[in-house]
């Protein structure tokens, strides 16, 4: 029953994303025959000697062969920017938010505990997280021939699971906000804004949890980020626990 209900509120969030994604990583494909056929005439050059123009060098040098344009077009961008959007989308409302109508005090209602009613949307949640990570990045493998390509299995799943494990955190995040606010739009503006400018930060930085989801490490060197990976997973078991706390706390 918990997870039938976590289910309900968040099945038309979850679906609204994996069609986004799916039509997203569709379009990956057909960006790269497009760009095939314009890299024969282009042949550009950056200014390296500042930040910006050893970026955008390093992005078109990527992606001069396949595996380099769908990690950077797909892995790093794309999936990255809105799956961390759903993630948040997903994990805001159904606990407290007056926005869910009655939803929230029909849970306490249900045959079991707070902790019970928490655990089962943190597990739906980041059980429709991991397929949306994963099977619209499924499609580029099966797809890749249409352009004459291969992409490996093996890259999906670990980038998959690495965008699943890391990116966890803006997911439970978003669910402990949900534990203190009792409307829907401000857990989703919060979190919404710490990834912004955590984003913005690493960009100046070169460090921070982003390129953790995208498995940069793994892409340019094969060698998978476990200890960010450890690091991120106890941040999300941290803010999970946190939650928990707060809602055994609440009097609704």
């Amino acid at each position: 029953m918990v997870w039938q209900k976590a289910w309900r509120d968040t099945r038309g969030r979850f679906f609204t994303g994996l069609i986004l994604l799916l039509v997203l990583a569709c379009g990956t494909i057909v960006d790269y025959r497009a760009v095939q056929q314009l890299g024969p005439r282009t042949n550009i050059s950056f200014d390296v000697s500042t930040s910006l123009g050893r970026t955008l060098q390093d992005a078109f040098d990527i992606q001069r062969d396949y595996r380099g344009f769908v990690w950077w077009q797909w892995f790093r961008q794309n999936l990255q920017q809105l799956w961390t959007l759903f993630a948040i989308l997903i994990g805001a409302g159904g606990l407290l938010a007056r926005a869910t109508g009655d939803g929230a005090l029909f849970a306490l209602t249900l045959p079991a505990s707070r902790r019970e009613i928490l655990g089962g949307r943190l597990a739906v949640g980041v059980a429709e997280l991991a397929v949306l990570a994963l099977v619209p990045s499924l499609l580029i493998p099966v797809m890749s021939p249409a352009v004459g390509e291969h992409y490996s299995m093996v890259d999906v799943l670990v980038h998959g699971a690495c965008l699943t494990v890391a990116g966890s955190v803006w997911f439970c995040l978003t669910v402990l906000l949900s534990t203190m606010f009792r409307d829907l739009w401000r857990p989703m503006l919060i979190a919404g804004s710490l990834a912004l400018i955590t984003a913005l930060l690493e960009y100046a930085s070169g460090i921070g949890p982003f390129h953790v989801m995208d498995a940069a490490s793994y892409f340019r060197s094969g060698q998978l980020p476990w200890g960010p990976l450890l690091v991120m997973a106890l941040l999300a078991s941290s803010l999970a626990y946190a939650a928990d706390r707060i809602y055994q706390r609440q009097d609704i």
